[in-house]
């Protein structure tokens, strides 16, 4: 009997690991644009912040510089819009998003004061399969003289590891005078 109730203790606890530490891919998402948007709207990097967690299931939260101190900031997503606030309520945003026909959510926001005015743009991680398919379409739209260019250019970087390492040995073998 006993042995059954540690089974199902360790049955439990394995279920809710894997649930609490588990992500989908719409939270890695959410995630990204919830920081990038974050990031944008005070002109910085996104490794700027850390994750501090999620609440209510749609409110992540952060924490950066901000004011002299480190604060907390609390980014909401909703139907395409972000709101960020800190925790002392200083900091407020609204930021719109909206996702596009491949399923990524696109921010296109800059405020006045940044220089940044690239179009944030975040995705669902592709599988290898995917990965690999680009890889190959990419190849096929190359042109062959720019593939042969490329071809040229590894080997001549190849000969030259070669000449450099035969060089080096010469030099070694080499009595001292």
């Amino acid at each position: 009997m006993r042995k059954i109730f540690l089974f199902g203790l360790l049955a439990l606890f394995c279920f809710l690991s894997t649930s609490v530490y588990a992500r989908s891919m719409e939270e890695d998402r959410a995630m990204c644009l919830t920081l990038n948007a974050l990031a944008r709207s005070q002109c910085k990097e996104p490794a700027d912040y850390s994750y501090e967690g999620i609440r209510q299931g749609n409110i992540y939260v952060y924490n950066g510089f901000y004011g002299a101190k480190y604060t907390d900031f609390f980014c909401k997503i909703e139907q395409g819009e972000i709101r960020i606030m800190s925790r002392n309520k200083h900091f407020r945003r609204s930021i719109k998003f909206y996702i596009d026909e491949n399923e990524c959510g696109i921010i296109e926001y800059s405020p006045a004061s940044c220089n940044d005015r690239r179009v944030i743009k975040c995705c669902f991680p592709k599988s290898e399969k995917e990965l690999k398919q680009d890889r190959e379409a990419e190849f096929w739209q190359r042109s062959i003289p720019d593939l042969l260019k490329e071809d040229q250019k590894k080997a001549l970087k190849a000969l030259q590891n070669r000449t450099v390492k035969s060089s080096e040995t010469k030099q070694e073998g080499q009595p001292k005078e």
